[in-house]
């Protein structure tokens, strides 16, 4: 799979819920679900959405956990995949105080940038086995899924920034300069 990057107007969609009822969408869901899977852990991500693999639905998969050992370039050598969350048509219903992390993104490679973040999360959603759940999630993890979920929202970690660092990247990513 190959994963869309900034400005390809389809990572600035608003994603469309699933219909987890259908057998046909269940059997989608599960094989993008494998797809992306391979896809993350083969760019060395910890998350990724839908929309970022060109598909304007309500799916994204996190894995905080894993393990990832790098050479002296800093150039993965091994991964041991940790526990996979999966997210499917989800929905964030809580959100209580701040922290700031700094992020970067698949979609937006070579940037790296401090956000801020609701520090603790309630979020809503269903698994891969099509189970309604509800997860509180805090620090790191609340800020992954945060991020993710902002994808199927049509938005961006750069979009978060203040405005004028905001249109400074902005700029310089448009005009292909490293950063």
């Amino acid at each position: 799979m190959e994963i869309l990057v900034f400005p390809n107007n389809i990572l600035r969609k608003i994603a469309e819920k699933w219909d987890i009822k259908s057998n046909t969408e269940r059997n989608r869901i599960s094989k993008l679900i494998e797809d992306m899977k391979l896809t993350m852990y083969g760019s060395n991500g910890i998350g990724l959405a839908a929309p970022q693999v060109g598909i304007s639905k309500r799916l994204f998969i996190i894995d905080v956990e894993q393990k990832v050992e790098k050479d002296e370039d800093g150039e993965v050598i091994s991964r041991i995949p940790g526990e996979l969350l999966v997210f499917i048509n989800s929905r964030i219903i809580h959100k209580e105080g701040m922290v700031i992390y700094e992020e970067g993104c698949l979609s937006v490679p070579g940037v790296y940038e401090e956000v801020k973040r609701a520090e603790i999360i309630t979020i809503e959603y269903y698994d891969e086995n099509f189970e309604k759940k509800q997860m509180t999630a805090e620090g790191f993890l609340s800020v992954v899924v945060q991020h993710e979920y902002d994808h199927t929202e049509g938005k961006l970690f750069i979009d978060r920034l203040p405005v004028v660092r905001r249109t400074l990247v902005k700029n310089r990513i448009l005009k292909g300069k490293n950063l």
